[in-house]
């Protein structure tokens, strides 16, 4: 008699060897880059060469090492390890994981009175359009970048550590070091962009003006950061000096926020709480749904938000059916049940990331912001990861629970969480069977 459990869960076991395959191959691309990091001997501790791997792949911007010290070349492989962290999600976001039926589509603003409206009909034309679509904003925004004013270098490796939302900066002060409001400007509308769905930015490309206006995500995601521009500017009008530059400061923090990017021109850790309090409130939400960004996503807190309306209504009307519309479309119950699943790990996950670094020594302020933005895959935070990203303020049991969350936020939380559980079945089954 053939055993059960082969023909029980074929498609569990398909997708399985994929996502295991997806773990591996992030842990090998992080083993190279040690390596990388070891060889060149500007790091010398694994473990800091292991943390600079795996913030540059997870796209996070924190940094254990001073930039301004590091050759020309080792600048480049850290934007690069970025650049590919972002594909990387891209791809398992929107290639791999709805290819097994774990992800309902690329975005909701591919949707629309009901009608689907897909990237691509095939898997390869859909890798196609992700890749060519992430390669022409990187290219944007390096001659946007160089028309503001950067050299051709910088222009570069702050191109492909914008358009993947990672945040590796060439100098210890970010953006600060500049001192241009052009490049300012530039770099705020780029993190803006690079925290749109790629699905949108198909859409921008061909003037479907009428289909990005349909999209409820899109439109919370620019209400967020215009709203969030105006709260930031209004509370530290006075302390800033006030006028454009306040208004230039206050939208760069929030779209480096939102878009989960860390880029800083200031240290608002040192801010008064309220404009803290939101823009951590913006990593953690993060970016829109098929973006290169991370955080919760703004897609599922709008589901969320459905959710919540249609539990308090059927609470005063218990035979009433209110479906959880997203664009115009009904989301279904099984896309509402991930969603409501995926809120579950992330809190876990963050929870879990505040207990280990506050264990650790780490102080309130800086175990929950921490926590939340390595989750996000952003970097900044408050406590004493105020400042520019610089994580080695932590003692390195402290930045090995980062490195998980890191990990975890980038992979965003499902395959790891799939490999582990059907790990431990494996090991359940091989004790039955004795």
């Amino acid at each position: 008699m053939s055993d059960p459990s082969r023909v029980r869960f074929p498609w569990h076991r398909s997708a399985v060897r994929v996502l295991t395959t997806v773990v591996a191959t992030a842990a090998s691309l992080v083993v190279i880059s040690t390596v990388v990091y070891l060889a060149s001997g500007e790091i010398s501790g694994v473990d800091d060469a292991i943390f600079e791997s795996v913030a540059g792949f997870t796209t996070t911007s924190l940094t254990v090492v001073d930039p301004e010290a590091l050759p020309t070349w080792l600048l480049t492989w850290r934007a690069l390890t970025q650049w590919l962290g972002g594909l990387g999600g891209l791809m398992l976001a929107l290639v791999v994981v709805p290819a097994f039926g774990g992800q309902r589509r690329l975005s909701e603003v591919a949707e629309g009175r009901g009608r689907r409206a897909v990237l691509a009909r095939t898997w390869s034309h859909n890798t196609q359009r992700v890749v060519l679509t992430y390669m022409g904003l990187t290219i944007l925004v390096f001659a946007s970048y160089y028309a503001a004013g950067m050299g051709v270098f910088d222009a570069a490796t702050f191109g492909l550590t914008t358009a993947s939302t990672g945040g590796f900066a060439n100098y210890r002060d970010s953006f600060a070091h500049f001192d241009s409001a052009a490049i300012e400007w530039v770099g705020a509308g780029a993190m803006a962009l690079a925290g749109v769905s790629v699905a949108a930015l198909v859409w921008m490309v061909r003037g479907k003006v009428q289909a990005l206006w349909r999209s409820t995500e899109l439109k919370l995601y620019a209400c967020l950061i215009i709203g969030s521009t105006v709260l930031v500017a209004a509370w530290t009008w006075t302390d800033t000096g006030g006028g454009a530059d306040t208004i230039r400061e206050s939208f760069f923090v929030v779209t480096s926020s939102i878009s989960t990017t860390g880029f800083r021109v200031a240290d608002w850790g040192y801010w008064v709480a309220a404009p803290q309090i939101l823009l951590l409130l913006l990593i953690g939400v993060g970016s829109m749904a098929g973006s290169a960004g991370g955080g919760f996503r703004v897609l599922r807190v709008i589901e969320i938000l459905g959710i919540v309306r249609r539990e308090l209504v059927v609470q005063l009307h218990p035979r009433a059916v209110v479906p959880v519309r997203v664009s115009g479309a009904v989301a279904s119950e099984a896309s509402l049940t991930r969603v409501h699943n995926f809120q579950i790990l992330w809190v876990l996950a963050a929870a879990s990331g505040v207990f280990g670094i506050a264990s650790l020594g780490g102080d309130l302020p800086t175990a929950v912001s921490g926590s939340i933005s390595a989750l996000a895959t952003a970097g900044p935070g408050l406590g004493d990861l105020s400042g520019f990203a610089d994580a080695t303020v932590l003692a390195a049991p402290a930045r090995g629970v980062l490195i998980a969350l890191m990990f975890l936020g980038r992979l965003s939380i499902y395959p790891v969480v799939v490999v582990i559980g059907w790990g431990i079945g494996e090991v359940q089954r091989m004790r039955l069977r004795r």
